[in-house]
């Protein structure tokens, strides 16, 4: 079979529906505390085991209306839309870096940071255990494009930075607003997107995901959400853009701004 453009976009949304399947499991089980990669999916309102035809990506939802095939119990639109949105980030990966093993690693980075965002959206917390398996990540992805030193220093450089910046906005807001506006587990994610970025890209990914932040924020409030907002979606955000960037070889924002 030959390749053509095309099939590769098409392989990569498949893959990213059928990733995106996983991440929405591993988002629900993960903070329950139970088992991601075993044990069979069920319905949570009447604990029905899923069959096959029940778990296709997106058709499913679609083929039963939103609704448990057994019960009639509503199924939350957060699973076919985080099963769409990881789809498309494999395409953005594979648009970016082309066919190989980078974009492999970026649709990985993509299902990690789909994971972080709907876990940070419900509980407001980013789990250790998920900022340590993408700095691991990041750590086979520097291996993989610039396995040279001065590559390594940058990503220690920026891994440090970030952790060293954001515990201080930690402390700063806590002084003066008496409250926390970064969590600890935002603190870590910017030394992992340090380390992703390089210090080169650390002011990047700042800039972005404060603007995303923002725009997030307003929507959060809009929607009647709590004074509590989950800044982990717009970190994902700035660090997904930052690194589809790189990998295109497109100026970063910072650099066009330089520029004028």
């Amino acid at each position: 079979m030959i390749f053509t453009p095309a099939l590769f976009y098409v392989t990569a949304a498949i893959l990213g529906l059928l990733f995106g399947s996983f991440a929405s499991l591993a988002a629900y089980r993960w903070p329950r505390g139970e088992p991601v990669v075993t044990g069979r999916s069920r319905c949570p309102h009447c604990g029905q085991e899923l069959g096959v035809a029940d778990l296709v990506p997106v058709l499913s939802y679609i083929r039963a209306r939103g609704k448990c095939r057994y019960c009639a119990a509503p199924v939350s639109p957060r699973y076919p839309l985080i099963e769409i949105a990881t789809a498309i980030l494999f395409v953005l990966a594979l648009a970016a870096a082309g066919p190989g093993l980078p974009a492999i690693v970026l649709g990985l980075l993509a299902v990690g940071l789909v994971i972080i965002t709907a876990i940070d959206l419900e509980h407001q917390v980013i789990p250790d255990q998920a900022s340590l398996a993408l700095g691991a990540l990041g750590v086979a992805y520097h291996a993989l494009l610039d396995n040279r030193m001065d590559g390594w220093i940058s990503a220690g450089a920026g891994a440090l930075a970030g952790f060293t910046i954001a515990w201080a906005l930690r402390i700063v807001f806590q002084r003066l607003k008496g409250r926390e506006a970064l969590g600890f587990g935002d603190v870590k994610f910017f030394a992992v997107a340090g380390l992703w970025t390089g210090i080169s890209g650390l002011a990047d990914f700042m800039m972005i995901s404060g603007l995303a932040g923002i725009l997030f924020a307003v929507g959060w409030r809009w929607r009647g959400g709590d004074a509590v907002f989950p800044f982990g979606p717009a970190l994902a955000v700035g660090l997904y853009a930052v690194v589809l960037l790189a990998a295109s070889g497109a100026p970063q924002p910072l650099s066009l701004l330089m520029m004028r």
